[in-house]
Parts: C-alpha cells; sequence; structure tokens
C-alpha cells in the first residue's frame, strides 16, 4: 500500500465498537479523515457538513429503518461510495440493495484484500462483491441450474471473451455478424444480472463455466 495518506474523507458507520475501531485503525493511515459514527443521525450530519467520499456500514446493526434509508443516502450523495460490511447476507437481501443502487458488499469473515477491493472500486463508482457474496448468489439456486440459463452458443461466447477476443474476433471465428454477437452478448447480461465483462468472468468461473486459469486479464 501506499505510504502517503490519500486526501479521501470516509465514515464507518457501526454499531460494533471493536469494529469501528478496527477500521479506523486499519484505514487512518491510508485515507486522511476516517469518522467513526453509531448513529444514523450522526451519519446525516457528516454527509450535511463534509465532503464525504465514502460510507462502510453494517445496516443490519445499524438504526436504518429499511435499505430504502441507504437508496435515499445514495440517491442525495450519488458520487459517494458505499460499501456494506455485515456478518452474513442473503441472496435476497443482495438484490435489494443492488436495487436501491448498493453494488459494495464485503463480509466481516473476508480478509483485508476484499475490503481494499471493495474500497478501491467503489471510489471509481464500481461494483465489487466479496468471493463469499459470490458464493451466496450462486448458491440460490446452484450454479449449474444458473448457468443452464445460456444457449450452448451463449456459453460458446463467454469462453471466447475469456479467452480475450473482441466482439469482432468473436464474430469472425463464429462466422456470424458483429450485431448477432452483440445482441448474445446483452442477453448473457441480462440473463445472469451482470453489467461489465469482468463481472462476467467472476461470475463465470464461479459457476464453472471456465476454469480460471482460463481468464488472463
Amino acid at each position: 500500500m501506499n505510504n502517503h495518506k490519500r486526501n479521501i474523507s470516509l465514515v464507518v458507520a457501526d454499531t460494533q465498537f471493536l469494529t469501528n475501531e478496527a477500521l479506523k485503525s486499519i484505514l487512518s493511515p491510508l485515507y486522511q479523515v476516517v469518522h467513526l459514527v453509531s448513529t444514523k443521525a450522526g451519519l446525516m450530519q457528516y454527509l450535511q457538513q463534509e465532503k464525504i467520499s465514502l460510507v462502510i456500514t453494517d445496516y443490519t446493526l445499524f438504526d436504518f429503518d429499511s435499505i430504502d434509508d441507504l437508496g435515499e443516502i445514495r440517491k442525495h450523495y450519488p458520487d459517494m461510495g458505499i460499501i456494506i460490511l455485515t456478518n452474513a447476507i442473503t441472496h435476497i437481501k443482495i438484490k435489494e440493495l443492488n436495487d436501491s443502487g448498493i453494488k459494495n458488499i464485503v463480509l466481516k469473515t473476508d480478509d483485508g484484500d476484499e475490503l481494499f477491493h471493495a474500497i478501491e472500486a467503489a471510489l471509481k463508482g464500481k461494483k465489487y462483491y466479496s468471493g463469499d457474496v459470490l458464493d451466496i448468489l450462486l448458491k440460490k439456486d446452484g450454479p449449474m441450474e444458473d448457468a443452464s440459463l445460456l444457449t450452448t452458443s451463449e456459453i460458446e461466447i463467454v469462453r471466447l471473451i475469456a479467452a480475450g477476443l473482441s466482439t469482432k474476433e468473436i464474430a469472425v471465428k463464429k462466422h456470424i455478424s458483429f450485431h448477432t454477437v452483440m445482441t448474445h452478448r446483452k442477453n448473457i447480461f441480462r440473463k445472469l444480472s451482470v453489467s461489465s465483462s469482468p463481472e462476467l468472468m467472476m461470475y463465470a468461473i464461479k459457476a464453472g463455466l471456465i476454469d480460471n486459469i482460463e481468464y488472463h486479464i
């Protein structure tokens, strides 16, 4: 990690004293300002008074009325990242959070690298689910059942994307039009509820559509 603090202000919003203090200890050497709050009122005070880049919160322990409260905060501060850091989560709650615009979720049982990956993604406005959160998503119906949503042609295209081929190259290789490949891509993304190629690759690896070694970033 960089030895110089980044000019970023963030808020850790959790009612567990040890969680707050541990996160402050981990994050303070890296970021300019790390605020700790244990109530919704305290969180809103910081959001209204300062330019906050990121909020890390356990919504299950905080005094939010519902996930809709987080959605409202997301609407009022669209440039601010929000990370859910919680002990446990269900497939349904992940979907509710996603529908509210909250797309960065890490478990308290994850290692530090997962948290830092989530922080960097959130600061860039990108989605990040830790590996264990992805496992929860896939276990709802089982990877193979989820994977069976795709046709044979779509699975082949996923594998070609993983191999690094562009849309044009896939079209040439499969002897189909560029437009047809784009249609396949859109259908794949829609069926699997992903919004980018990296997300697609993470899903495909977890679902067993491709081997990790097949995917070269």
